[in-house]
């Protein structure tokens, strides 16, 4: 049997409403000399029957390879596929998005015409709520890069300072074995910037090709929930800067002030925009993170603006600067129970439930008063969690 032109991984957890969406954009492709690897996480869920279907069931087609395995991640299910993928190139398709039915096509014989290791285009983001909306994202920031050439991160550092779009790519399946480029296998999400950096790093063969095909699936909820791991996206760009200062040192300078505009976007930005809960160790790595950084990379950047370089600098220059600010906007959680007061030598614990929650208990057993800040400016006080008893407002 011939060898397949592309190798197409698709991680599955829990998308049943969108994964036959997704798997017949794959195999309804102009190019038919593919394999689709199905890696299914293993729940008993709709998922499994489904992709059981195109293996053996009523779409069954022989270019179907599905694997039941709990992997326990999204990098374990993509490393897996990576393991027994025999196509000359790798694509990676998320479960819930779709393609365009030339996208294996065209990316494909670009790479052959140039040899490239890594072709990456831009995608579409793809709403959907009343009425479907399409955004071709980020093709503005990149109009300056040449088609029908390769070159590395060094002539175009412009791609490390955008959205990762680890899927907007296909890979020379030699090069990722060869230089051995894995997923983090971490559960928590946000592992394609350390791929993005391994993939884009060890290369002088990258292509652009200015054409968008990848749908990427955005909807309210998704957005919200990613925003509220700002935890995890601290401990993504500190385990980066660590990679960086031990593999790919002589290269940062080139990038840095790029990669400083999506790190300030995903982390030190949404300080701003969103209500975080820190801890101590969130807290501690991102001074950690900034210390990476220089304030000449800081005053460089083409992206931040003059408030955000600023802001930077003076954290840096003093990193007790940033605990202070957040404790003035009451955002910051040191731990689950942040203290204990006596009222008539009655032991009662505050206990923080969440950022704007918290609980007066009796002995750290009883809940007794529910504190609720609707504000920055107003906190209300409930017996027993329902009954109103007080409220303060300040000016």
């Amino acid at each position: 049997m011939a060898r397949p032109k592309v190798s197409v991984i698709v991680p599955i957890y829990k998308v049943e409403k969108y994964l036959m969406q997704c798997v017949d954009s794959i195999l309804n492709q102009t190019l038919k000399d593919i394999e689709v690897i199905l890696v299914d996480e293993g729940d008993l869920d709709a998922c499994r029957a489904i992709a059981d279907m195109y293996e053996s069931g009523l779409k069954k087609d022989p270019r179907i390879i599905t694997i039941h395995e709990k992997n326990g991640s999204y990098g374990a299910s993509v490393n897996k596929g990576f393991d027994i993928a025999s196509g000359e190139y790798i694509s990676i398709i998320e479960s819930d998005d779709f393609i365009e039915p030339t996208m294996l096509e065209e990316m494909y014989e670009y790479a052959k015409k140039l040899d490239a290791d890594v072709v990456k285009t831009p995608y579409y983001e793809y709403f959907e709520s009343d009425k479907v909306t399409k955004i071709c994202f980020f093709i503005d920031s990149v109009k300056n890069i040449s088609e029908n050439k390769l070159f590395s991160i060094k002539e175009n550092p412009i791609l490390m300072g955008i959205h990762p779009s680890i899927w907007s790519c296909i890979y020379k399946t030699e090069y990722i074995k060869k230089e051995y480029i894995k997923f983090s296998t971490d559960k928590d999400p946000f592992v394609d910037h350390i791929f993005k950096i391994d993939s884009l790093l060890n290369t002088d063969k990258i292509a652009w090709l200015n054409k968008p095909f990848y749908n990427h699936r955005t909807w309210i909820s998704k957005i919200t929930a990613a925003n509220f791991k700002l935890s995890v996206r601290i401990r993504r760009f500190n385990e980066l800067h660590k990679l960086v200062a031990k593999k790919y040192q002589e290269l940062y300078p080139y990038f840095a002030s790029y990669n400083l505009n999506e790190e300030y976007s995903n982390t030190f930005q949404k300080l701003n925009e969103i209500e975080p809960c820190l801890s101590l160790n969130d807290l501690q790595l991102l001074k950690e993170n900034l210390s990476y950084i220089t304030e000449q990379e800081i005053n460089e950047s083409k992206y931040l603006r003059l408030w955000d370089k600023n802001f930077l600098i003076k954290i840096k220059k003093d990193p007790s600067l940033l605990d202070k600010y957040l404790v003035n906007k009451n955002f910051t959680k040191q731990n689950n129970i942040i203290g204990n007061i006596y009222i008539l030598f009655i032991k009662m614990s505050i206990t923080q439930k969440s950022y704007k929650k918290y609980w007066i208990k009796l002995y750290n057993i009883l809940p007794f008063i529910k504190v609720k800040q609707k504000n920055s400016r107003q906190i209300k006080f409930y017996l027993f969690g329902f009954i109103p008893v007080a409220e303060y407002k300040s000016k």
